[in-house]
Formats: structure tokens, sequence, C-alpha cells
């Protein structure tokens, strides 16, 4: 049996060596999908927490549960103060809701928007006329994500 050269061992610390980066980018594959599934169940979680919170806080909150009552009719029936307390709290639906948009928009919820988007729309529908938006529209500076509000108005 005949030595190997030094230029085939060369050759075979090369083959070697790049079946080795093959098999490394397969287990970098494999982490970047753990993680992506793991970043995506984290933001579903913080997704139903931060609607959770804010349902929570106006049922914990007498005063603010009697507003949203009287507004759920009307929101003539309001005084300034609980006009200005109202607005506050649509504006956390509201702000909630393009945090979700920009994070579908940018990809970083990677299932179905749909879900989500039918839930703010409706609860948009409901909760929000079209002069309490146009006086607190100037805080979305989106003006796609501004066309969805628009659009569930108008539903």
């Amino acid at each position: 049996m005949r030595k190997l050269t030094l230029p085939e061992w060369a050759s075979i610390a090369e083959i070697t060596g790049a079946f080795a980066v093959v098999i490394s980018l397969v287990f970098v594959i494999l982490s970047v999908e753990r993680n992506t599934a793991a970043i995506t169940s984290q933001v579903g979680d913080t997704s139903y927490e931060a609607v959770r919170e804010l349902n929570l806080l106006r049922l914990n909150n007498p005063e603010l549960f009697a507003i949203t009552m009287k507004a759920s009719t009307s929101l003539d029936g309001l005084d300034e103060t609980e006009l200005e307390k109202y607005k506050i709290w649509v504006h956390a639906y509201i702000d909630l809701w393009e945090r979700f948009y920009d994070w579908d928009v940018s990809g970083v919820i990677v299932e179905d928007f749909g879900g989500w988007h039918e839930y703010f729309s409706a609860w948009t529908s409901r909760h929000v006329t079209k002069a309490l938006w146009d006086d607190i529209k100037w805080q979305f500076t989106n003006p796609d994500f501004n066309k969805q509000v628009e659009a569930a108005l108008t539903r």
C-alpha cells in the first residue's frame, strides 16, 4: 500500500472540511427554525396577554367600566373627563392593533393574521365612532394601518 502524498491529504482534509460545513449549516437551520417557532409562540402569548390585560383593566376598574358602558350607547353622555379617559382606553386598543399590523407586515407574525384583524376590526366598529377616530388618528402615523381602521369604521 502506498503512502498518501501531502496534496492528497490536503484534498481529503478539504472534502472532510466541506462535509463538516454542510453538517454545521444543517444544525444552524434547525436552530433558526426552533428559535422562529419560539419567537412566534412568544408573540402570540404576548398578544393574548395584552388583550386580556386591557379587558381586565376595564372589568376591575368600576369607573372605566361605567365610562365604557355609557359610551357604548353614545359618546354624548360622557362629560369632558370621561371622554378623555375613554379616548385613552380606545387608543390603547388601536395601538395594540397597530402593533399587530406592523408585526404582520414585517413578517414577525408567521401565523394567519386574519383572526386578529377580524377581532380588532369588529372591536373598532363597536367602540369607535368616526368622530372619535378623527380626533385621535393623528397619533397613528402609518397610512396603510389607518386605512384598516377606517375600513373597520364603515362595517
